[in-house]
């Protein structure tokens, strides 16, 4: 038994075998990893490993970029059974644990443990001065792990999912509000709009900083590399007070550009303005099932925009899971 770090892009390969299988639930089925989210995780992968190059030469021009994926594995007997992976935070010192998983057949070994020990010291090696995780509410293994190794539970979002008979038609936005699209590097109304609305809970471990929402150039360059191998198309919106044009929401949506995989979307909304809720909801349906019909769509909710949940929920998104986010200072 070998615990080492990730090896890329030696390892792509191998993560598209064990990703899809790590978040396997024989326990509990309707956490696992559904077949288009499967499908999707091994195209990205695969597709990854073929732009590399490109990717390393970017790094070697950008130390953000050079923390885009770290990570540990661990081997049993020249297998891949286990693995977490890093990422920065774009250029702040926050850090995001992405994965962590182990085969079933490997688990209850005190594998996890390891790897995020390995992984959090990774992250303090490179600078980190926090990290953050998701894990599915009600895995009370993976909750009380974290929870062992000092990680403190600092907010919640909801997962939902639909599949979609038909495009709605596009709704009418409400009187006094102007929507525009939002340019891929525009960060300055993101920042604006996140400083404003975030909560004082999640601020301890997710601080609003300009360095998350501004790129530098060569990120700027790497990213549509990322979204090509990846297979992804995005697309952004805002809407604006009329006539202040103070920026009240963003959202957008994910779709694949060829293949299998699913649609995601997305919403950022101050709530203060909770009557753009079904308008938003509406106009992303409407988009993404006219441009990419016959796909899962999900969208994970914060809980904290209640206003955002329920239209969710009357435009018939279903709950599949829910998601606790745990942080911990370094």
């Amino acid at each position: 038994m070998t615990i080492r770090l990730l090896k890329l892009p030696d390892d792509f390969i191998l993560m598209a075998d064990i990703l899809s299988e790590t978040f396997q639930y024989p326990e509990n089925e309707s956490w696992s990893v559904q077949i288009d989210e499967k499908e999707q995780i091994q195209e990205s992968v695969k597709n990854f490993n073929r732009i590399w190059p490109l990717v390393r030469l970017i790094q070697l021009f950008s130390p953000p970029a050079r923390d885009l994926m770290r990570g540990c594995v661990w081997e049993e007997e020249d297998q891949l059974v286990g693995i977490t992976t890093v990422q920065r935070r774009g250029a702040t010192d926050v850090w995001i644990v992405g994965t962590v998983g182990v085969l079933p057949a490997y688990r209850r070994r005190g594998i996890a443990r390891k790897l995020v020990a390995a992984g959090l010291d990774l992250i303090r090696e490179h600078g980190g001065k926090k990290a953050f995780l998701g894990v599915i509410d009600g895995n009370l293994p993976a909750y009380q792990l974290y929870e062992s190794l000092g990680f403190d539970h600092y907010s919640g979002s909801i997962e939902f999912h639909v599949i979609p008979e038909a495009a709605p038609s596009e709704p009418i936005l409400p009187e006094g509000y102007t929507l525009s699209a939002l340019k891929r590097f525009e960060w300055r109304p993101r920042y604006e709009l996140e400083k404003r609305i975030s909560p004082e809970s999640l601020l301890k471990y997710e601080p609003v900083e300009v360095g998350r929402f501004r790129l530098s150039l060569m990120m700027r360059l790497l990213w549509p590399l990322i979204m090509f191998a990846q297979g992804m198309h995005q697309k952004s919106y805002a809407i604006r007070t009329l006539p202040e044009g103070k920026i009240v929401t963003r959202f957008g949506y994910t779709i694949p550009t060829h293949g299998k995989g699913l649609n995601n979307v997305e919403i950022r909304l101050d709530s203060e303005h909770p009557e753009l809720a079904p308008f938003i909801v509406g106009y992303l349906m409407h988009k993404v099932v006219t441009f990419s019909p016959d796909r899962r769509v999900e969208i994970s909710v914060p809980k904290w925009m209640p206003a955002v949940v329920s239209a969710v929920e009357a435009a018939g998104f279903e709950r599949r899971l829910e998601h606790c986010y745990m942080g911990l200072e370094l």
